[in-house]
């Protein structure tokens, strides 16, 4: 079995690119998707170019910080920063969100991590954003123009111009919250097929962290259970094999 222990937010800031990275030197995580607009951007590039076993896609924002665009009229308040997740939906299903904009957006977030010379693995969406209706057309949109994988919830729009689309077999999202706990991250091993996404967050909470993210502790127990020997344990016993978004083979 090939498991994708996908770590979201690499680039949030110093303490989560170190968690990130200790979850892949002593952990099974080897695909991260990287934040383009906060402010370890930086500091996370430096350290994919020190770790080039450590894969990276873009975790695509539109409820987080500020739009590298500048403000936009319908996807950002007066200032460029991102609405909150809550009223974004509420404006996608009023459908009064520019699809122009979030395009225009998301790809600047891909060129940005583009022109540091890292070429993306996969694409997913912070807060599942990307999943929202007439966004996740552009998602794949921009998916299928640049040639990788996707974390995807309906599988099914993967089919005519996007069928060449890849995504893992199976993804889970339940490692997370009140899900956070190794007996639960074994279940979740053991209920899937050949080939799983995880969903994980793990890092260390510093300051920006603390002061940003309402999931912040959580993310510490999860970076201890994944760089458990437990873990380590169990998945060779079960011939679990870590992998990335670039080993996928299955959608």
């Amino acid at each position: 079995m090939r498991v994708v222990f996908n770590a979201d937010d690499f680039g949030f800031s110093k303490g989560v690119n170190y968690g990130i990275l200790e979850a892949y030197e002593k952990g099974p995580v080897r695909s991260v998707t990287m934040m383009a607009n906060m402010p370890g951007f930086g500091h996370g590039i430096q350290l994919a170019r020190e770790n080039p076993g450590l894969k990276v896609g873009v975790h695509l924002v539109l409820t987080a910080g500020y739009s590298l665009g500048g403000p936009y009229g319908t996807i950002t308040d007066d200032a460029g920063k991102f609405l909150p997740a809550a009223e974004l939906s509420r404006r996608v299903e009023a459908r009064e969100i520019c699809l122009d904009e979030v395009e225009t957006e998301y790809d600047a977030q891909i060129q940005k991590i583009m022109h540091t010379g890292i070429w993306p693995t996969h694409f997913d969406g912070h807060h599942h954003a990307h999943s929202l209706p007439g966004i996740v057309d552009v998602f794949l949109k921009l998916a299928k123009q640049y040639g990788v994988a996707v974390r995807i919830h309906d599988k099914s729009l993967l089919s005519g111009e996007y069928a060449d689309i890849k995504t893992t077999a199976a993804f889970s999202q339940d490692f997370y919250g009140a899900g956070v706990s190794l007996a639960h991250l074994k279940r979740i091993l053991s209920d899937n097929g050949d080939e799983l996404e995880i969903m994980c967050h793990p890092a260390y909470v510093d300051p920006w962290l603390w002061q940003t993210a309402s999931y912040n502790t959580q993310r510490v127990d999860e970076l201890a259970i994944l760089t458990s020997e437990e873990l380590r344990v169990f998945m060779d016993e079960k011939g679990i094999v870590p992998c990335s978004f670039a080993d996928i083979s299955n959608q």
